[in-house]
């Protein structure tokens, strides 16, 4: 019988941590039952963050990502809803530039377009304001349990999906990721996990060198349509060995996008100028307190003109076509659609219905 003192049983992760010690490789399949694991909290968190500083000094692989993300999948609390398919807006955070919520804003407008959205997300790590954050300074209940947020999905066509309440599993690895204190392989993986199920997304990264290997980790999870994206400052050719930028489209220069499509992989340089509209400095996008940027984000909504519209006009055009079917030369007309819906009041009835929804007791 195992002394109480003994190590929690598990032998994928011993195998995993002697591999990286000797350089050999790790494929989807090690790393997912490693995963497994962790995530049923049978590592030790000396473990754990052996574990995730080996895969982040070696760069994890595409094969890697997936293998992580199916074990998550597999113990989220999933959230059903009568849509077909689920858009995401949801991006990695950890840019380092404080900015509003695009994502967010996104979001909303994306759904007074039509589309229904499951918009995963979090609080703030890196900024002072994450989505969570100015959805709650907005009135909207984030804490929602799993059947308001499907009624919000359903009756509304956006939910926002508090990750910490929807991924318990996750608490195995808090500890030892605080302790690193430096990015990880989690930091990519909850835009992988949607509880929703989202098989289309518009996804902005920290790391351009990550962008084409999230999204052909998305592919293999599934997804039909995903745009994965890094934007960069005014005067920097895009490509996933520039100077990093932030973890959206740039509103002031150029983007990369990987784009998964039909079972491949594209790649694109996409300027401000290909959805019709001109570019503006970052510096008008840039964000404060939860309460500042709920400020902004109301304007927003209410058809206030500027820097932040232009950037959730040109990342809800792309949100539109990675929700659709249709090409990239439909950008300016699926920016001039987000136009629409932020002026003629749209937006603001999604908000406010959201808001509603998310504190009924059903």
């Amino acid at each position: 019988m195992p002394n109480a003192a003994d190590p929690p049983h598990a032998p994928a992760m011993r195998a995993g941590l002697a591999a990286i010690a000797a350089g050999a490789p790790l494929d989807r399949d090690d790393i997912e039952a490693i995963f497994d694991e962790l995530m049923d909290g049978r590592c030790e968190p000396s473990q754990i963050g052996a574990l995730l500083m080996g895969l982040a000094v070696r760069g994890e692989t595409s094969e890697q990502i997936t293998g992580a993300a199916s074990a998550m999948r597999r113990r989220v609390v999933p959230i059903p809803h009568r849509h077909p398919e689920v858009l995401d807006t949801c991006g990695t955070g950890g840019s380092g530039v404080p900015r509003r919520n695009v994502s967010t804003a996104v979001a909303l407008a994306v759904a007074a377009c039509g589309v229904p959205v499951a918009k995963h997300g979090n609080r703030g790590a890196s900024s002072p304001s994450g989505s969570a954050d100015v959805l709650e300074a907005l009135g909207v209940d984030v804490m929602a349990g799993p059947e308001q947020v499907t009624a919000c999905i359903d009756r509304v066509g956006v939910g926002f999906l508090f990750a910490p309440r929807l991924h318990p599993a996750m608490k195995h690895a808090m500890g030892p990721r605080r302790a690193l204190g430096v990015r990880t392989l989690f930091n990519l993986l909850g835009p992988l996990t949607n509880p929703a199920g989202a098989t289309r997304q518009l996804l902005g990264v920290y790391d351009p060198t990550r962008c084409e290997g999230v999204a052909r980790a998305l592919g293999a999870l599934g997804s039909r349509r995903v745009c994965v994206v890094h934007g960069f400052r005014a005067g920097v050719s895009a490509s996933p060995d520039a100077p990093w930028g932030i973890d959206d489209l740039s509103p002031e220069g150029e983007s990369w996008v990987a784009e998964w499509r039909g079972g491949q992989l594209h790649t694109h340089v996409l300027t401000p100028e290909q959805a019709g509209l001109p570019r503006v400095d970052l510096a008008g996008l840039a964000g404060g307190s939860p309460e500042d940027n709920a400020r902004a984000l109301g304007a927003l909504v209410d058809g206030e003109a500027g820097p932040y519209r232009v950037a959730v006009q040109y990342s809800g055009a792309l949100a539109l076509v990675a929700a659709g079917d249709g090409e990239l030369s439909e950008l300016p007309a699926h920016a001039e659609a987000i136009g629409r819906v932020l002026d003629d009041g749209s937006v603001r009835r999604v908000l406010e219905d959201l808001g509603r929804v998310s504190h009924t007791t059903l």
